[in-house]
């Protein structure tokens, strides 16, 4: 980690960046049709491969109940004409229970961040959040929720790109930069931002 995780120039900048490459950019969207209760999936495509997280979660260290809720809490950034969810992801998000949980995901998935480089992170990190002491799974099991928004909600969202904070510096890019636009979006597609 090479910057504050919590900057929060950091998350304005990328915010004002993704508004000045899309345009149209919602923030704190809310996907309704998404369950973060598994007995929802039942009877669905990817109710095997949620089932296999899940139970991976509930023994990675005996926390059981750590879904208290029906539906999926606020995301970070939704570009609609492109259905592309952006999550910005800070330091607690590379925990134990994230490895688990990304150890376990189906080939089919194909998530369009690197999830390789995201495993290598949550070990190296090893975050660990224990209010309430089940918060870790908890956090693990809805990034893995909102992983799966593309066959969840397939009409809505056919991509979700996270954004590792603490990595990279930026606050230093200018939105109103040309050339540093250019290197966001470059930025966003690099191992680069892992590597600082």
């Amino acid at each position: 980690m090479s910057h504050n995780c919590r900057c929060n120039k950091c998350k304005s900048v990328i915010y004002a960046m993704l508004s000045r490459i899309y345009g149209d950019v919602e923030f704190k969207p809310k996907f309704e049709e998404a369950s973060v209760r598994l007995e929802d999936y039942e009877g669905t495509k990817i109710y095997k491969s949620l089932n296999k997280i899940y139970s991976a979660l509930t023994k990675c260290r005996g926390k059981a109940n750590f879904v208290r809720s029906k539906g999926l809490n606020r995301s970070d950034v939704y570009i609609p004409k492109k259905k592309i969810l952006i999550e910005t992801d800070e330091m607690q998000h590379f925990s134990e229970a994230r490895l688990v949980a990304l150890k376990n995901y189906p080939r089919s998935l194909e998530p369009t961040y690197n999830v390789k480089a995201y495993r290598q992170i949550c070990k190296k990190i090893n975050a660990k959040d224990g209010d309430p002491e089940y918060r870790d799974e908890q956090r693990a099991w809805y990034d893995t929720i909102r992983d799966f928004l593309p066959k969840i909600c397939p009409d809505q969202v056919t991509q979700v790109v996270r954004i590792p904070l603490g990595f990279y510096p930026w606050c230093s890019l200018d939105p109103n930069n040309p050339s540093d636009v250019r290197l966001f979006k470059k930025l966003l597609k690099s191992e680069e931002i892992w590597q600082k």
